[in-house]
């Protein structure tokens, strides 16, 4: 089967969907926090009277402690 020049041309790239930097999805990224875990920290933390920035900062700087039923080997 021989193939066409249009056939041959390459096809544009798509543009990939990056995060903005700076956004609370890449920061969670880079703490390798669930993204879930960090709005709902902040958003408590806003709730108790903290600036959103302060916020941030807190619940980026508190590690995520285990979850689930404790297993006892």
């Amino acid at each position: 089967m021989r193939l066409t020049k249009h056939e041959l041309a390459r096809l544009p790239e798509r543009k990939r969907s990056r995060r903005q930097p700076g956004s609370l999805a890449s920061l969670a990224a880079e703490a390798g926090m669930p993204l879930g875990t960090l709005k709902s920290r902040v958003k408590t933390l806003v709730d108790r009277g903290y600036d959103r920035d302060k916020a941030i900062k807190l619940a980026l700087e508190t590690p995520i402690g285990p979850q689930g039923r404790p297993r006892n080997p």
